[in-house]
């Protein structure tokens, strides 16, 4: 890897020597459809950089991937896979290397299987669609159909944590957001 793209992962991800401990790569004004490749790419250098200094020097990362489902997608076919690698070789590989990854999605079904395979603990907020509560049934012994109604019948703010993380399943209610996210459910009762 040339000094212009270590460089480039330093200025990014940080190092030893960066003083802030918090990066935030911030995509969302970028178009959906270029998301994975550009993403991909960053993920690539950031990947051989942190293959390259060995498993003994590098520092504890947490990298947060938001919304996943936009751009951590499962591969159409083989041919289409390339910038793919990066983040399932990230999730199969990065815990030797100090990495961590918190995934985060509205619609499971859609990521890639090979790094959902790779998450050992879940926070479930709601979800209904068929296809995203049989990928949550998937992930745990525990989760039976009783939980996965409980799943879908979950009120705003609170979820359900199962995995490695905790001896059992465990109810939470979070926080409310501030600031208040710009989305909120429609309030049908003024139409009337």
């Amino acid at each position: 890897m040339g000094k212009e793209s270590q460089f480039l992962i330093d200025y990014i991800f940080g190092n030893k020597e960066v003083e802030w401990k918090v990066h935030i790569v911030n995509l969302k004004r970028l178009s959906h459809d270029l998301m994975p490749c550009i993403l991909g790419a960053l993920l690539e250098l950031y990947a051989s950089e942190l293959f390259r200094r060995g498993q003994g020097n590098n520092y504890p990362t947490l990298l947060i991937l938001e919304e996943a489902h936009h751009y951590l997608i499962q591969p159409a076919s083989e041919e289409n896979s390339s910038e793919f690698l990066a983040y399932e070789r990230l999730a199969k590989e990065g815990r030797k290397f100090g990495l961590s990854l918190w995934v985060s999605t509205q619609r499971p079904s859609e990521l890639s299987s090979t790094v959902l395979s790779q998450c050992g603990t879940w926070i479930v907020f709601r979800l209904t669609s068929e296809n995203d509560l049989r990928i949550v049934a998937s992930a745990g012994e525990w989760v039976d159909k009783l939980e996965l109604n409980r799943i879908a019948g979950l009120p705003k703010q609170q979820a359900i944590i199962f995995g490695a993380g905790v001896p059992v399943p465990i109810r939470i209610v979070t926080s409310k957001a501030n600031p208040i996210p710009e989305s909120e459910d429609p309030n049908f009762e003024e139409w009337l």
